[in-house]
């Protein structure tokens, strides 16, 4: 061994740790939290407080969609009876005259 002047430091040690995504069980969690949170025995934690204000937020999009839906549908019916309507007035209007 011999004497240096200049010690060079080791290289850092690299130390990989396996990690695994498991979807489904990722899917199971997020389930239990929302069973947890309809059946109310769930404690709000401030991490999750952003996950939760996406999940009722989600409900609300959820909902104001379908509500869009049906009365957009409905607008349709109504429009197109307006529209046979009107064609039938005009056919009975040219017979009788």
């Amino acid at each position: 061994m011999g004497i240096t002047f200049l010690k060079r430091p080791k290289s850092k040690q690299f130390n990989l740790k396996t990690r695994y995504y498991d979807p489904e069980k990722e899917a199971q969690k997020k389930r239990m939290r929302i069973y947890d949170r309809v059946s109310g025995d769930y404690d709000y934690d401030p991490k999750e407080m952003r996950n939760e204000i996406e999940y009722r937020w989600g409900l609300n999009r959820e909902s104001n969609s379908s509500f869009n839906k049906r009365y957009t549908s409905l607008n349709r019916i109504l429009m197109t009876a307006l529209i046979l309507a009107v064609i039938i007035a005009i056919l009975v209007y040219v017979k009788i005259s």
